[in-house]
């Protein structure tokens, strides 16, 4: 019903968009998704552009609220540390060090290679740039799905500053300040801080300690240089401390999924430990999360008579740590419990070299190089108990213990691209681009089980009935890893409630190399001075993976294939009604070869390659309905599904791909008052609904997650001079409960994380 008034109120917004109801016009929106800076209407590629403007306390403040404004873009979230970005249903939840992001993140044009590594604050941004679809061509690696790219604001020789203050509910306090300015004729300098903390929305009922809270600490500092006229540097630093008290799970859908027969039993421990409410949990430990970030950036900008030289050097590193429950039942009263923890350090360095041309006549092109080594050391561990407290069990000791999954890995990558565009004519443009991409992985992976190897042998040769040789035959042939486990006796039940039984301690070496060459074309038409369209084709490559969580070397040491992409797209992008309309759209068809899937068997991340296709359309749509009054709205259908995908005996081939919602869309409004002192209120008001999705490959009718929307609203005062702001905002208003993160129950329903309830508060910002 909304759907149908929300088509109905968009119709009328464009047919009241006359000409004589607005004088004023649409800004132009620059972006540099193809390495250099145009108009976002001169540039065939589906990308959202979001303003910095945008980025407060009132409407954004993290990548999930930029998830919900754009198109095909889903966000969910494991921990701090493990972001999992799907743009048009393509995305993966790999955790592992010797795998990347199908969804690639860069910071200022630098590649990051842990998703968790660039998700920092976003308090004075430039923009943020969604791109969508394959970017084989010229972005970095692993670029199959779509890139975040986030891009700062520049040191200028002009001074300013801003400070702001923000209080709301659950004890938010935030407090953000920049300055800017000329430290001599051709330097200048820009520090950015900002601090926020906000108490946690969930209660454990076990300690009465709130959790899923805020603290957050992000410093960024740049200085640009300006040697002489035709040489530009800038130098930065950016560093991010986050300290939670982390995520605390509930367990739900215990009807839904009860593989062991407990849902009577533990229905009536949930119900007496959180009552059923999403806001309550019961762990038995104490969960955190904690993240530390830093990189730092070179960047030479060097005009020569006819193109710029561009040099970009860059080095990051994250360290982050959590813990939390992954059984969401309170310890002693239910049969089985599991804390998941993970340490993980990493650290990159990344060189890119381009030679962008300058000249105005029929042909622009650009050619590049790149190369990046990466070294990630993780561990995460898996403690389990069954029947009692952990590793206490009096009724399943066989089924206690810890055990540990051991990676460091060491990825290389180079690559050479290149583009070029032929101006046919003046309404006629060609483009066709190619990357060579070369990628090694050399990885130390093992498991660490604290059980004694001979007391744990016999255990699970007692379990099976079998010799350790021929169970590890029957429980882990490659690639299945642990899909051959046979459907009766304890051995099932070992794996689904733990993984140490079915460990041996074990370290092996591995590596591999793979190197492909993607390509992609464009045909642009530009009938008229407001009007492009363009056919479009490209390729997207990730490299080959290793999977974690490996219970035997024969699965630790062969890595997934390669994964591969082959995209086509019919896009348009038009102005009109003097600039006060804007309406791009794009019809896309996408191919996805040896798709790297990860999901959870038992207690084990099972990973495979499957086939794939995406298809759908993108509709964005801004209008000016008078001079005061601008509506934004966009809509996208998605149609994502497994063409082929076997999990042990398990067909997928069907199967809608996860996180991938049929229907999402976005509306908002701005309407701006202006007083007779010049100061001016503008009431914002927004409404995000992201459609029905499954979490698991599977689609479990238990993973799967019903549409919902988030109402947003904001009143913002702004004095005449514009040196004062006050902004009263409130977001979900309605006070939607929806699931963020959602894990398939190894014993019964699923464990889950929940999105923020209704929050509100005020902004008090100065620029000087």
């Amino acid at each position: 019903m909304f759907q149908h008034h929300y088509k109905n109120s968009l119709a009328a917004a464009i047919l009241l968009t006359l000409p004589g109801l607005a004088q004023a016009q649409l800004e132009e929106v620059i972006v540099t998704a193809q390495k250099r800076a145009e108009s976002l209407q001169d540039v065939p590629v589906s990308v959202s552009a979001i303003s910095g403007d945008l980025i407060s306390p009132a409407e954004i403040t993290s990548v999930n609220d930029i998830a919900v404004t754009t198109p095909n873009f889903t966000m969910t979230q494991f921990n701090i540390g493990e972001p999992q970005y799907y743009i048009r249903g393509i995305g993966n939840s790999a955790d592992s060090a010797g795998s990347d992001p199908a969804v690639a993140t860069f910071v200022d044009e630098v590649y990051v290679g842990r998703s968790g590594g660039g998700s920092g604050n976003l308090f004075d941004l430039d923009r943020v740039e969604i791109l969508r679809g394959p970017q084989g061509t010229l972005f970095g690696k692993n670029v199959v799905g779509g890139a975040i790219s986030y891009h700062t604001a520049k040191p200028s020789q002009e001074f300013e500053g801003k400070v702001g203050v923000t209080a709301g509910n659950y004890d938010l306090t935030m407090f953000q300040g920049m300055v800017n300015g000329p430290l001599t004729d051709n330097l200048a300098g820009k520090l950015v801080f900002s601090k926020r903390d906000r108490d946690g929305y969930i209660k454990n009922t076990l300690d009465g300690e709130r959790y899923q809270d805020e603290d957050n600490l992000s410093l960024r500092g740049q200085l640009l240089w300006n040697p002489s006229d035709t040489v530009q540097v800038l130098f930065g630093l950016d560093y991010a401390d986050d300290d939670q008290a982390g995520n605390c799970r509930n367990a739900n859908n215990l009807e839904l999924n009860d593989p062991l027969g407990l849902s009577a039993y533990s229905a009536t421990i949930v119900a007496a430990s959180t009552g059923g409410d999403i806001r309550k949990c019961a762990s038995s430990v104490s969960p955190f999360q904690e993240r530390e970030v830093k990189g730092s950036l070179l960047r030479v900008d060097w005009d020569l008579e006819s193109a710029t030289f561009t040099s970009l050097t860059a080095y990051r590193e994250m360290e982050y740590e959590h813990l939390e429950d992954l059984a969401g039942l309170p310890v002693g009263p239910t049969p089985y419990n599991l804390i998941d923890t993970v340490d993980e350090e990493s650290d990159q360095f990344s060189q890119e070299f381009r030679l962008t041309s300058t000249g105005d006549g029929a042909l622009e092109w650009l050619v590049g190089a790149f190369y990046m080594q990466e070294n990630v050391d993780r561990a995460e561990s898996f403690i389990g108990g069954f029947g009692g407290p952990l590793g206490q069990s009096p009724v399943f000791p066989f089924l206690d213990g810890a055990v540990t999954f051991l990676q460091d890995a060491e990825t290389t990558s180079y690559a050479a691209f290149g583009q070029a565009s032929w101006h046919i004519n003046d309404a006629w443009t060609l483009t066709v681009g190619a990357r060579y991409s070369y990628d090694e992985k050399e990885i130390t992976q093992g498991l660490s089980n604290e059980e004694d190897p001979a007391s744990d042998t016999a255990r699970l040769s007692a379990i099976s009935g079998f010799p350790p040789a021929i169970v590890e035959a029957l429980y882990a042939p490659y690639p299945a890893v642990v899909l051959g486990i046979p459907a009766n006796g304890f051995g099932a039940l070992a794996n689904l409630t733990n993984p140490s039984a079915l460990a041996w301690p074990f370290s092996v070496d591995a590596d591999d190399d793979w190197s492909e060459v993607t390509t992609s074309a464009s045909l642009n038409w530009n009938y008229s001075d407001d009007g492009l369209l363009y056919l479009s084709f490209s390729e997207g490559y990730k490299s080959g993976a290793f999977a974690g969580q490996a219970a035997f070397p024969s699965s630790a040491m062969v890595p997934l294939e390669p994964e591969l992409a082959t995209n086509f797209e019919l896009g348009i992008k038009s102005e009109f009604l003097e600039n006060r309309l804007r309406v791009n759209a794009s019809v896309f068809y996408t191919e996805y070869e040896d798709l790297q899937v990860f999901q959870l068997v038992g207690s084990l991340l099972v990973s495979g390659n499957a086939e794939a296709t995406s298809e759908g359309f993108e509709v964005e749509v801004t209008g000016l309905l008078t001079d005061n009054w601008t509506v934004t709205a966009n809509y996208a259908y998605l149609d994502a599904e497994y063409d082929e995908y076997i999990l042990g005996e398990d067909d997928f081939a069907g199967n809608t791909l996860p996180r991938a919602a049929e229907d999402s869309y976005y509306l908002r409004s701005s309407y701006v008052i202006p007083m007779n002192s010049g100061a001016e209120f503008d009431l914002v008001l927004s409404y995000a609904y992201t459609g029905d999705f499954f979490y698991e490959a599977s689609n479990h009718v238990a993973t799967a997650e019903d549409g919902y929307g988030l109402i947003d609203a904001s009143v913002n005062w702004r004095s005449a001079s514009e040196s004062w702001g006050i902004t009263a905002w409130g977001k979900n208003l309605d006070d939607e409960e929806y699931r963020i993160h959602s894990i398939l129950s190894n014993v019964s329903g699923t464990v889950d994380v929940w999105g923020p309830p209704r929050t509100y508060g005020m902004t008090v910002t100065y620029v000087f």
